[in-house]
């Protein structure tokens, strides 16, 4: 039998693979929880994490103790509402990016939000981050683009969204009904940090024009980078689904591909989290009608 509070602990160390901190947050000094953890992999039999650099890296069988114990401390806590008669308000929450949440699940959101007469916890996670999130059970249901559907988890498709350029309505490109690379490739762009996914396939599709892009600003977010656009620091190439102010408008993109939003949980999820990814995915188109 595995003690409740070895698993307690590992469910704060694992929310950042990190003692000390998790030693702060447990009331407890970091020996007592490197301890802790180390009885508790004599337990499972397994070791439970690994150091990775200068860093702390959760194993794949550390990743199923802590949803585990997550699972096990809700499960917990329902059990003795309903023992002393109390309404059991359980934890719902949602990993996911800015921009699905402004643009793709607003909809779905709202409408799960209205039936459930409760909020959603929000995580805020780019797509790599939120599927950590549901493996780990930080999360209950997890959004956003991922290239390869993760192992271990169900997935569902929400909607699947072109690549646009956004640029003042006036502008020369604007008379045009879908662009391509050469024609914006000697324009001032507002581009992501260096790295990252839609950086390097935007490099990719100018690199084999044999040019490289002209960075008129560097942005974090499709809402900063349209709002960057309307100041003039150049244009952006966003999702499709985002909505953009009065005075900008946007072209498909020949060269880049579409992307496709997914939704994504454990196997065998909570029946309030399945209702969530049942909602999200019954408006996800909504966005096409703004």
């Amino acid at each position: 039998m595995i003690e409740s509070s070895l698993l307690r602990t590992f469910a704060s160390f694992a929310e950042d693979a990190n003692l000390s901190r998790a030693a702060r947050r447990m009331h407890l000094t970091q020996p007592a929880v490197h301890a802790q953890l180390r009885r508790l992999a004599e337990a499972v039999g397994a070791p439970l994490y690994r150091r990775q650099g200068r860093g702390l890296l959760v194993t794949d069988a550390g990743v199923e103790v802590a949803a585990f114990a997550r699972s096990f401390a809700e499960q917990s806590a329902g059990l003795l509402a309903r023992v002393r008669g109390l309404e059991a308000e359980q934890r719902l929450a949602l990993a996911a990016g800015p921009g699905a949440i402004l643009y793709v699940i607003d909809e779905g959101l709202r409408a799960f939000a209205k039936a459930r007469r409760a909020p959603v916890e929000i995580v805020g996670a780019d797509a790599d981050a939120a599927v950590e999130a549901v493996r780990t059970g930080a999360a209950h249901v997890g959004v956003g683009v991922l290239d390869a559907s993760p192992s271990a988890l169900a997935v569902h498709r929400l909607t699947d969204v072109e690549q646009v350029l956004v640029m003042p309505r006036a502008h020369r490109l604007a008379k045009k009904r879908r662009v391509s690379a050469d024609d914006f490739a000697a324009e001032r762009l507002v581009l992501p940090k260096e790295g990252r996914p839609q950086r390097l396939a935007i490099e990719a599709v100018l690199r084999a024009r044999r040019v490289s892009p002209v960075v008129g600003a560097i942005a974090r977010g499709w809402e900063l980078s349209i709002k960057l656009v309307e100041l003039g620091a150049g244009l952006a190439i966003v999702n499709g689904c985002c909505t953009l102010p009065r005075g900008l408008v946007a072209r498909p993109i020949r060269e880049l591909p579409t992307v496709r939003y997914v939704t994504f949980t454990r196997p065998e999820p909570r029946a309030d989290a399945a209702e969530l990814v049942r909602m999200l995915v019954r408006h996800a188109e909504a966005w096409r009608r703004r």
